[in-house]
């Protein structure tokens, strides 16, 4: 057991040594690594920074040069959790990206709903999220409907974008964007926002700086392709980005999307948001992670 501890410890020190930022060598785009993908049992690069606790997660993150995190299940850590994230990332000078504006994320609320208590829902929800928002200084807000599948398509996305307008003040006033996503219905099944058109759609038809695009290529390519024309034809509704190869969301640069020229397409656009590497890893462990990191900076290389 000691020898494998000392083993491990020998690899870490070879990561942060291989990967640290030298200052010739900045990141082109602002990637934020996931705290914990795809649950909150498994932080991305648990192995390389030697902690699954967050604030050494971040750290980790702000020695190789990463402008922020992502934190799908932040809604779900404790207060006190959240306010040591918040305060890691200013101590580190780095940014919140998305989190789910969802309290249930296994029970999504119907925004295509009219009723009364489904907009009481969504209100407290968003009240909540902001209060999370404020204490690690995030306003991305990653925003899942579910699909009744009672009800006609047009109805439902006409019924979120007046749900979505009754909300924007709110938005508004606490400084967030309530970033709509389209996800795969392979892999996320019963969403009333599969295609990012749909999405893009809701975002023109609400027409506020405060509801906007998380746009993710994995979920995009795999429901929609052509990633690149979608790219373009959404780009003025996006507020970030999401990435994660095709088949299996592992790392970039081990499936079928053509990663050098999707980053090069956006950072040509002038795209200064954050990048999330919300993905998991084809290979276990630190092996898996270090190649996760090497593969990224190939690509961001070669953009």
């Amino acid at each position: 057991m000691a020898a494998a501890q000392r083993s491990a410890r020998i690899v870490r020190r070879a990561v942060r040594r291989h990967f640290v930022r030298p200052a010739a060598r900045t990141w082109k785009l602002r990637y934020a690594p996931h705290l914990a993908y795809p649950n909150l049992q498994h932080p991305l690069f648990v192995e390389s920074a030697g902690s699954a606790d967050p604030v050494d997660q971040i750290k980790f993150f702000a020695d190789l040069g990463f402008a922020g995190i992502e934190d799908n299940y932040l809604n779900l850590r404790p207060v006190a959790e959240q306010a040591r994230i918040g305060r890691a990332l200013e101590r580190h000078g780095m940014e919140m990206g998305c989190f789910v504006n969802m309290v249930e994320p296994r029970n999504p609320p119907l925004w295509g709903a009219r009723d009364r208590a489904t907009r009481a829902r969504l209100l407290r929800e968003l009240r909540r999220t902001i209060d999370t928002a404020r204490r690690v200084g995030g306003r991305f807000l990653t925003t899942s409907a579910g699909r009744d599948p009672r009800v006609p398509l047009a109805l439902e996305l006409a019924g979120m974008a007046e749900n979505l307008r009754e909300l924007v003040p709110v938005a508004e006033k606490a400084g967030v964007i309530i970033c709509l996503e389209s996800t795969s219905e392979t892999r996320v099944p019963g969403r009333l926002l599969h295609h990012v058109l749909d999405a893009y759609g809701v975002v023109k038809a609400v027409d506020s700086p405060a509801v906007r695009l998380v746009f993710d290529v994995f979920h995009v390519q795999v429901m929609d392709g052509d990633v690149l024309n979608n790219l373009a034809r959404t780009w003025d509704g996006i507020a970030t980005l999401q990435i994660g190869d095709n088949p299996g969301r592992a790392e970039p640069g081990t499936g079928e999307l053509n990663y050098p020229n999707i980053l090069r397409f956006i950072h040509k656009r002038g795209y200064r948001g954050l990048v999330g590497l919300e993905h998991l890893l084809s290979r276990p462990g630190l092996a898996g992670e270090r190649q996760a990191l090497e593969l990224l900076r190939g690509i961001d290389d070669a953009i």
